[in-house]
């Protein structure tokens, strides 16, 4: 999809507002940035770790598709309950049995971001 059109979906969406930020975000050089601009490209890589970074959807940076944003099945009561338990977890395990359930909460967060 072209550059202008995925950006500004971009630049809605999160606090990206321009090139410059866009090339610090991704950690490239801001004259790659101006480089796809004047291909009128929106490299896939590129919308992929935005989608990601701000729960977006792909489909909507590059074609403006809905949905705009990646929703859960899991409601605002059920991740409150989901935290108490962690908290209650951390309070009275070991630094040991701490470190298991960190370690397992990332292993968590990171395949639910691969799978989104």
């Amino acid at each position: 999809m072209g550059f202008k059109d995925a950006f500004n979906r971009v630049r809605l969406e999160t606090e990206i507002q321009n090139q410059e930020q866009l090339a610090t975000f991704l950690g490239i050089k801001q004259a790659s940035v101006s480089g796809a601009k004047k291909r009128g490209q929106f490299p896939r890589g590129w919308a992929e770790k935005v989608a990601k970074h701000y729960n977006l959807s792909y489909e909507w940076i590059m074609e403006g598709t809905e949905p705009k944003r990646i929703t859960s099945n899991i409601d605002q009561e059920e991740i409150d309950i989901i935290f108490d338990q962690l908290r209650f977890i951390f309070a009275n395990a070991s630094p040991a049995d701490r470190i298991k359930v960190k370690s397992i909460v990332n292993d968590i967060f990171q395949k639910t971001r691969e799978s989104v």
